[in-house]
C-alpha cells in the first residue's frame, strides 16, 4: 500500500493588527462605549483608551502626539458620561466579563491555588472620600490616598491571570471583599483548591467567615503586632513550629487558629550586600496541615501575583481626572491587557514536546504587545512628525 505525503496544516499566524482588534472587542462586547460625533465613533473611544494605556499617558496627551486623532476633550466627555459613579457596580460586572473571557479553559479543569490581594494606585488629588470613593491607608508615595482594588489570582503554572477584580469603596470591609470575589469566582464554575491571602485579611471577621461559611482551606500572611506581647511574643526559639493563639478584636470578639511560626532567613548569602539574619513569618492556616515550611514555601508562590502588578504598571494609563469609574477603568485595563497576552503567549508560543507543552517566553514577550497595539493606534491615527512656529523668530 502506498502512502501518500499530506501537506502540513499552515500554522497560525498573530500580527499586530489581530492583537488590538481582539483587545479592541473583548472590551468592546461587554462594555460597549458609544459616541455620535462624525469624528469621534465607539470604536475610538477603546483604541484611544488602549493606546494610552500600552504607552503610560494621559488620554490629553495621546490625543496631542496624533495628527487625525480625534479630540481629547471629546473622547474624556464621551467616557465621563458612559462612566460614572451611579454605573460603578454594572461596569464592575462588565469588565470582570472581559477578564474571565481570557482566561484559558484548562485553568477550569481541576481546583487550582488561588490569591487574593489588594492593590493600589495613589491618588493626589481634592476631591472629598464621599465624592471620589478613594481609601485611607499609611503613607506611601507621598500620600495616605488611594484607589484601591482586590483582585483574585490564579497560580499554576505559566497562568498568571486575574480571575476577578472589585474596586474598593469607604464602606466595604474584608469580608464583604472577599465574600464577592469568592461569589464571582462560583460564577465562573471556579474551583479553588487553596486560599492565599495577603496581610490585609488577617483579621478575625475573615478567619470566622472562612471557617463558619465556606469549606476551603486558607493561609493568610499575618501580621507581626506589639512591642514585647500579641504575635511578636511568639517570634521565640531556635526554629519554625506551629502553635495555636486567640485573637482579640473589639468588633469581632475572640477567635482561635493555628498558626505557623516560620523562621528564615535574608537572601544576603546570595548578593552579599547584608548581613545574613534571621527573620519571621507568621501564617494562620484554615483547615491546613503540613509543616511550617512547607507551608512558607507553599506561600511563596503567591508572590507571582506581584509579578502581574508590575507588568500591569507597563500597561496601565493616567489620569488626573477625579472620575473614579475612569480610574477604575483603566487599572481595570491594565490588569486585563496582561490576560490578553497570557492568553496570545498560551496560544502562539508553545514548543512542543512529549510530557506536555511549554511556552517559550522569548517568542512573545509583554512588550511585543504593547510595541504592537501602540504601532497599530499610531498607523490608525498618524503621528505627528511636523509643527509650525507660532511668529517669526528673531535672532
Amino acid at each position: 500500500m502506498k502512502y501518500t505525503r499530506t501537506r502540513k496544516q499552515p500554522l497560525p499566524k498573530l500580527t499586530d493588527t489581530l492583537v488590538m482588534e481582539t483587545a479592541r472587542e473583548a472590551l468592546n462586547d461587554p462594555l460597549p462605549l458609544e459616541a455620535e460625533g462624525y469624528v469621534c465613533t465607539g470604536a475610538d473611544l477603546w483604541q484611544i483608551v488602549l493606546g494610552a494605556s500600552v504607552k503610560q499617558m494621559t488620554i490629553h496627551g495621546l490625543c496631542e502626539s496624533l495628527e487625525c486623532a480625534p479630540s481629547d476633550v471629546a473622547v474624556r466627555g464621551y467616557l465621563n458620561a458612559q462612566l460614572t459613579v451611579e454605573a460603578l457596580p454594572d461596569i464592575e460586572d462588565r469588565l470582570n466579563a472581559a477578564l474571565a473571557a481570557q482566561i484559558p479553559r484548562r485553568v477550569f479543569k481541576r481546583p487550582r491555588d488561588t490569591a487574593v490581594d489588594y492593590h493600589e494606585q495613589a491618588y493626589y488629588g481634592k476631591t472629598e472620600q464621599a465624592e471620589g470613593l478613594w481609601v485611607r491607608a499609611a503613607a506611601q508615595d507621598g500620600t495616605p490616598r488611594f484607589y484601591r482594588v482586590a483582585t483574585a489570582y490564579v497560580i499554576w503554572r505559566d497562568m498568571r491571570v486575574t480571575l476577578a477584580i472589585k474596586f474598593i469603596t469607604p464602606d466595604d470591609d474584608p469580608v464583604g471583599t472577599l465574600s464577592s470575589l469568592l461569589a464571582r469566582l462560583s460564577g465562573l464554575n471556579y474551583r479553588v483548591k487553596t486560599l492565599y491571602l495577603d496581610r490585609g485579611f488577617d483579621g478575625v471577621g475573615v478567619m470566622r467567615f472562612l471557617t463558619l461559611h465556606t469549606r476551603l482551606r486558607a493561609v493568610i500572611a499575618c501580621t507581626i503586632r506589639g512591642k514585647t506581647g500579641g504575635t511578636r511574643a511568639l517570634c521565640r526559639g531556635r526554629g519554625s513550629y506551629r502553635t495555636r493563639y486567640t485573637f482579640h478584636r473589639p468588633e469581632h470578639g475572640a477567635f482561635t487558629a493555628d498558626l505557623a511560626m516560620c523562621k528564615v532567613f535574608t537572601t544576603a548569602r546570595r548578593t552579599g550586600r547584608n548581613p545574613r539574619r534571621a527573620d519571621w513569618m507568621i501564617f494562620i492556616l484554615i483547615r491546613c496541615a503540613g509543616f511550617p515550611q512547607q507551608v512558607h514555601h507553599a506561600y511563596r508562590r503567591r508572590f507571582g501575583i506581584e509579578s502581574s502588578y508590575r507588568c500591569a504598571r507597563r500597561t496601565r494609563g493616567w489620569t488626573t481626572s477625579p472620575n473614579p469609574a475612569l480610574r477604575f477603568v483603566l487599572i481595570a485595563l491594565s490588569l486585563f491587557l496582561v490576560n490578553v497576552w497570557v492568553a496570545l503567549r498560551w496560544q502562539f508560543a508553545q514548543l512542543p514536546r512529549r510530557g506536555g507543552r511549554l511556552v517559550c517566553y522569548a517568542h512573545f514577550r509583554l512588550q511585543r504587545l504593547i510595541d504592537w497595539i501602540a504601532r497599530v493606534v499610531e498607523r490608525i491615527y498618524l503621528p505627528v512628525h511636523t509643527i509650525y512656529a507660532l511668529a517669526s523668530p528673531i535672532d
